[in-house]
């Protein structure tokens, strides 16, 4: 037996070396996400310079008193929504805000070649980094905290 098994082993182990495997991987870089994610940035950053200000002007003075009043907070879509206390008047300017701020936000992501989601989100994160201490925030899972 052991005749017959020292060949066969002898045979295995040789043309075993002679198999050759190869494989290529190529590593592509993603410049995807992060080309349009500072696009986005460039253009909301273009699109609310005004409202950004310490100093708010205009309309956006009436959106940061409601916002400092603690009578309205940003949604998780960065849109506005009236908290308790919130006047008609109050209502009436968010709503009219609401309009013109989701006007912006399609504009933004027509320019920048991306959703309307994405556009909401980047500017959502924006606002998170810069909301003053006490602004009401909805999260992500929807509950609403202040800051």
């Amino acid at each position: 037996m052991n005749k017959f098994l020292i060949p066969v082993v002898i045979a295995a182990a040789s043309t075993g070396g002679c198999i050759q495997v190869k494989t290529e991987s190529e590593i592509k870089p993603i410049h995807i996400t992060m080309d349009v994610n500072l696009k986005v940035d460039k253009e909301l950053d273009k699109t609310f310079a005004n409202e950004d200000q310490q100093q708010a002007k205009g309309d956006y003075a009436a959106i940061k008193s409601l916002i400092d009043r603690k009578v309205a907070g940003y949604t998780n879509t960065a849109m506005l929504e009236a908290r308790d206390g919130a006047t008609d008047d109050d209502k009436m300017t968010i709503a009219e805000e609401n309009l013109k701020r989701m006007k912006r936000f399609r504009e933004v992501a027509q320019k920048s070649g991306t959703t309307l989601e994405a556009v909401q989100k980047r500017r959502m994160l924006k606002l998170r980094e810069k909301a003053a201490s006490g602004t009401w925030l909805q999260g992500d899972d929807g509950k609403w905290s202040q800051k």
